[in-house]
């Protein structure tokens, strides 16, 4: 699937030298956590939500605080190679543009998780697709019932809980999945196989990060092996003594 078939089209853009006043009424109109800066039509910046928390001046322009340097993703662009682009820069979404280098839609990690979810090219169901599903599970007898449907598939799969604190919840995310792989057999005992894991952790990690900072959580931990790649999923909640947050999905794939 490529970045077009799942990107947001109607972008909301702001001109550089609009307020922060003005940059948070969009955001909060449009229930969206970043604006793509313009002038003159051109792409000159990015401004999250993150950088209005930090500013609290709100009368400051936006070409003031935004960041100058945009990372782009051309829209033919696969879905695996604009999750490697969020992930490698920690970043939640990049505008998308075209050969002309004309901005014509943004796509976020979320987008990115329904598109995997949405793309079903053979009569089966993707490793990505699968994890997803398997990660969401309620119950025992439903856990068996999508181990079973995935072994059938021809792939491997393995499922963990875990929850910790912030300090400690990537390397619990990691450690838990990768014996629960070691275990039913999706991977074997070696330093690639359990690297291509924590690739894979870190992936999703990243994208659950940028929406809960600084919190830890409960999740449970899905991971599928297809042909040449490894999907990990986690599915679960972040929150602390005060707050119990909304549930949170993300997915990491890693070559395997």
């Amino acid at each position: 699937m490529e970045v077009k078939e799942l990107m947001t089209t109607d972008v909301i853009t702001i001109n550089s030298d609009a307020t922060l006043e003005e940059a948070e009424r969009l955001m909060n109109v449009n229930s969206i956590g970043r604006l793509v800066v313009t002038k003159s039509d051109q792409i000159i910046g990015i401004l999250t939500d993150g950088d209005l928390v930090k500013n609290k001046k709100l009368d400051i322009l936006v070409k003031e605080i935004m960041e100058a340097e945009v990372i782009t993703i051309n829209q033919k662009k696969t879905i695996q190679e604009v999750s490697q682009v969020l992930s490698d820069n920690n970043i939640g979404g990049v505008p998308v543009v075209n050969d002309a280098n004309k901005l014509v839609g943004i796509v976020t990690a979320e987008d990115i998780v329904s598109g995997y979810v949405k793309e079903e090219k053979t009569e089966k169901i993707s490793p990505e697709s699968s994890s997803i599903y398997l990660a969401m599970t309620r119950s025992r007898e439903y856990e068996k019932y999508w181990l079973d449907k995935i072994k059938g598939y021809g792939y491997q799969a393995s499922i963990t809980q875990t929850g910790a604190n912030a300090e400690n919840l990537p390397i619990k995310l990691r450690e838990s999945i990768t014996v629960a792989a070691i275990a039913r057999g999706v991977i074997k005992e070696n330093p690639r196989e359990k690297m291509a894991v924590s690739n894979a952790v870190k992936d999703a990690y990243t994208q659950l990060d940028l929406v809960n900072p600084g919190l830890g959580g409960g999740f449970k931990v899905a991971v599928v092996r297809g042909k040449g790649r490894v999907a990990v999923s986690v599915f679960g909640k972040f929150g602390h003594a005060l707050v119990d947050g909304p549930e949170q999905l993300a997915l990491g794939i890693s070559v395997i």
